[in-house]
């Protein structure tokens, strides 16, 4: 997003409505800083180093104002002020380079420690840096927002310039929300988002845009599967130390509700799996856990690589849960 003057001022995702055409979501406070009469006047939207770009303006109520970051006063409601804005593309815009387009959004349901991909554009960066982060949880000056958490100790912090990116999912194979506010104290490496979900509560005719899982046939996995992904949990350190409790303590409520205490590992880890693949959740929920126990290490992506060919074998070998 930039000023008439060339000045870089943030993010956006371009989303396909069918008849309403193209359309652009980012933040409130993108458009304001960008235009110089917002909400009524234009700017300028380009794909970095593709040779297009186009004027745009922002449609009239698809807009949530800013809230306020530094204090809330007792007794406000922050639920309305989201930062949400989507623009339509002026006139005839030039055609699209090819690879490019609209991207498929996803609800973003339970966060569950998700790890998901940024692209910005923070100063010096106009070609876009990529940055990762895991879903914490509802949280931030507006209720509606989700906290982003920062992987790595290096790499890139999601900040200024980011505002209005995607933030894609690829469990969900889609963009699940979009960058709104970062904190301000850049070493915490802490940022939200709005979900797409609320995009689409706030401006109903986004809903064109949002994918629906399909309805898939459910193979039950066998039991030589269900222990083949016991003992590959067993062989993650961090899982380990206490025969999978604290793996079992990482699933939401809703899924380890039922898991009960083994006294041999093997067995808990047994109880653990089954019960995450018996549920319409679980698997997801399980993938997150091990890799935000396991850090990446070699057993870790070992196990998740199981349970993916039976999560994928069970959803009629379609791959993911888009």
């Amino acid at each position: 997003m930039q000023s008439s003057d060339g000045t870089l001022w943030g993010a956006g995702v371009l989303v396909a409505l069918g008849e309403l055409g193209t359309h652009i979501l980012t933040c409130a406070h993108v458009v304001a800083d960008a235009m110089a009469d917002p909400p009524n006047g234009s700017l300028v939207v380009d794909l970095p180093g593709r040779g297009w770009s186009a004027q745009a303006r922002p449609v009239p109520g698809a807009w949530s104002d800013v809230p306020e970051m530094a204090h809330t006063a007792t007794g406000t409601s922050c639920v309305d002020d989201a930062d949400f804005a989507v623009l339509a593309l002026d006139g005839r815009p030039p055609r699209l380079p090819g690879g490019c387009g609209p991207l498929p959004l996803a609800a973003c349901g339970s966060p569950e420690a998700r790890r998901v991909a940024v692209i910005g554009y923070p100063g010096g960066a106009a070609a876009g840096l990529i940055a990762t982060a895991r879903l914490a949880g509802a949280g931030g000056p507006c209720p509606d927002w989700v906290q982003l958490d920062g992987l790595h100790a290096t790499g890139v912090a999601v900040t200024r310039g980011f505002s209005g990116a995607a933030v894609w999912d690829p469990l969900r194979g889609g963009v699940i929300g979009i960058v709104t506010a970062a904190y301000t104290d850049r070493g915490s490496k802490i940022a939200w988002m709005l979900p797409s979900e609320v995009a689409v509560r706030l401006w109903p005719p986004l809903g064109a845009a949002l994918r629906v899982a399909p309805v898939r046939p459910v193979e039950s996995p066998t039991i030589e599967e269900l222990y083949e992904l016991a003992d590959a949990l067993l062989e993650v350190p961090q899982i380990a130390h206490d025969s999978g409790r604290t793996l079992r303590e990482a699933l939401p409520s809703h899924v380890r509700r039922n898991i009960r205490d083994h006294s041999w590992p093997r067995q808990q880890l047994l109880a653990v799996v089954q019960a995450c693949t018996d549920h319409r959740d679980g698997c997801t929920a399980l993938r997150s856990a091990v890799l935000l126990l396991g850090d990446d290490a070699v057993s870790a992506v070992h196990a998740v690589g199981i349970l993916d060919r039976i999560h994928e074998r069970g959803e009629g070998g379609s791959g993911g849960d888009a």
